[in-house]
């Protein structure tokens, strides 16, 4: 009787940790900003050009975006729209994406992104396997026409998808290449189009097979190592912990991407 208390306890115990381990793990989805909000009235008065570090900084922290997204915007008036939906929550739903996968999606108004270029890369973590968040990344290959690819999910090869998804993660970042060239990053992009479009996911990838390989040799890939591999194959290890395994997280972390824009990181 008491050994069956006992498997009862473990049982229950277990499940306990399970359900706790979900609710932090959802609760990572979406973090509101740090800073608290404040007027940006007397900074939208003037142009970007003679905005100082202090005040791009102060941007950053009322809008999310990075001083390149805001040199690119229209007009300073945008930085009002931008300032709003980044403090304005995220009300999100958690569903199956596979057998053995979740993700978040915003179930209210979508989130803004900054205006993009080719080559740039998107990262969230809102892609979940059970308790672990392995999160997702893209590579912008048509900014004019909102066109990433992407590794989607196990089970399916790299395909294009419309960037509008990325506006209902409850959060993401977009980073881009420091250093280098509109030109540059726009043929980073092409050949990544031209070489990893249609590849099998792989969740071994860099195991086995090898985590490198030449571009038009790729036998299988997953969506942060698709990003990767497009960068590496052009110079650029963006893999910050140049493990054998590239994950969203590490490309987060490469001192080689600036970030554009933030939302719902905190």
């Amino acid at each position: 009787m008491k050994k069956k208390l006992f498997l009862i306890c473990i049982v229950y115990g277990i499940i306990a940790a399970y359900a706790s381990s979900l609710f932090y793990i959802e609760a990572q989805a979406y973090i509101p900003p740090l800073s608290k909000r404040q007027g940006i009235s007397l900074l939208v008065v003037k142009p970007s050009s003679e905005y100082t570090e202090s005040d791009y900084e102060f941007i950053r922290e009322q809008t999310g975006l990075g001083r390149s997204a805001v040199d690119s915007l229209v007009s300073p008036e945008q930085l009002f729209k931008y300032q709003d939906r980044y403090f304005g929550g995220a009300d999100f739903n958690c569903d199956m994406n596979s057998p053995v996968s979740f993700e978040e999606r915003i179930s209210g108004t979508p989130a803004l992104l900054a205006p993009l270029e080719d080559g740039d890369i998107l990262v969230t973590n809102c892609s979940h396997v059970l308790s672990w968040r392995n999160g997702h990344a893209a590579i912008v290959v048509d900014a004019k026409n909102g066109v990433t690819l992407e590794a989607v999910v196990i089970g399916s090869n790299s395909r294009t998808q419309d960037i509008n998804k990325w506006t209902r993660y409850p959060n993401f970042a977009v980073l881009r290449l420091k250093g280098a060239d509109k030109k540059e990053r726009a043929e980073i992009a092409r050949s990544a189009m031209e070489n990893l479009d249609d590849i099998p996911y792989k969740v071994s990838i860099g195991l086995f097979p090898a985590k490198y390989s030449e571009l038009s040799l790729a036998s299988g890939t997953q969506c942060a190592h698709l990003v990767w591999l497009a960068y590496a194959a052009n110079g650029y290890d963006i893999d910050s912990n140049h493990g054998l395994i590239v994950t969203p997280e590490d490309i987060l972390g490469s001192d080689l991407l600036e970030r554009v824009q933030v939302f719902g990181m905190g």
